[in-house]
């Protein structure tokens, strides 16, 4: 992955710090080496990045608040003493973070000892989550923001042949064998009230999914993602709680800025993040019923995405800045 794609969803955040009248900036960070992902040259380089970011908040020292917007905890745990006089004015943004510490001691170990530090987080929808207290959570020191996404245009709804999304890069892991078929039920079987439903599959990597007899696009452009999206009346993500129990989506808020609606598991952070333009499910099996509620929700014009996108904008996001800096 190329740098300047690291977290594209994220970007309106950059756009925020800049309209914020209270002095704010944004500083990319990505987690993003040289070579193979996960061998000694990229973490090398994600090492690299870290310690140059020292000199890239040393720099805009004289700004009020800086927000770190990607960081990995143990790179940052070993540049952190050089950033710790101006710890009161570094907020740095949780992604992985979190999920990453709930799976691996030396990533917890490291998470800990930075909110020891002092260090600051910016998080996603909610800091209201399980387990979380050794790391800071919740604080009122802590900047909460909602997920950032694009003004929603006006969509035309397909009541009589209705089309569920299934997007992301496919890994056997990631559940969408097991999604698929079970939307592959939905269709035609004993009971079901969706005779035309439409599964359409988009992944960067089509050749790993020719098994999944359903129809398949090719999103590896940002252009044919896009129109994938807008495709569908419904965007259902089966993923799974090692992954996403503590992380945001940015698929979502792409589904939310073209008018289309998401199912996906019901995690405190994904939960928090759809209220308003689409549901949860507790299970696979429940999945069925949820996505029919949410088709019925398309069809009567139940979400409204645009007050949804319009409490997510740059413009909206700027104001909590700036509120965060005068509370």
């Amino acid at each position: 992955m190329k740098a300047d794609e690291f977290h594209q969803a994220m970007r309106p955040i950059n756009e925020a710090c800049s309209l914020a009248k209270s002095g704010w900036v944004c500083l990319s960070n990505p987690l993003v080496g040289w070579g193979k992902e996960g061998m000694i040259r990229w973490k090398l380089g994600i090492l690299l990045r870290h310690v140059l970011l020292i000199f890239r908040c040393l720099e805009k020292a004289s700004t009020p608040h800086i927000l770190v917007r990607e960081f990995s905890s143990i790179p940052l745990l070993l540049v952190f003493p050089f950033l710790w006089p101006m710890r009161k004015k570094l907020i740095f943004m949780l992604h992985q973070n979190i999920q990453w510490a709930a799976q691996r001691k030396s990533e917890h170990l490291a998470l800990v000892a930075l909110s020891k530090m002092g260090a600051r987080w910016a998080i996603l929808e909610t800091q209201h989550l399980p387990n979380l207290g050794k790391f800071n959570l919740p604080s009122s020191r802590n900047l909460v923001l909602p997920h950032p996404t694009h003004e929603s245009p006006l969509r035309e709804v397909r009541v009589n042949s209705p089309a569920i999304g299934v997007v992301g890069y496919y890994r056997p892991e990631k559940g969408m064998d097991e999604l698929v078929e079970t939307l592959k039920k939905m269709n035609g079987g004993r009971g079901s009230r969706l005779p035309n439903l439409g599964i359409l599959l988009g992944v960067p990597n089509p050749d790993a999914v020719a098994h999944l007899d359903v129809e398949v696009v090719n999103t590896s452009t940002e252009k044919a993602y896009s129109e994938l999206i807008s495709r569908c009346d419904v965007l259902v993500f089966n993923n799974r709680s090692d992954g996403y129990f503590y992380r945001a989506s940015g698929p979502v808020a792409d589904a939310a800025a073209s008018g289309t609606a998401v199912v996906v598991p019901d995690f405190p952070i994904l939960g928090k993040q759809v209220e308003g333009i689409g549901e949860v499910f507790q299970t696979l099996e429940k999945m069925p019923s949820v996505v029919q509620r949410a088709l019925e929700k398309v069809r009567n014009s139940e979400y409204d995405f645009e007050t949804y996108c319009a409490g997510r904008s740059a413009k909206a996001i700027a104001k909590k800045l700036d509120d965060f800096n005068n509370g």
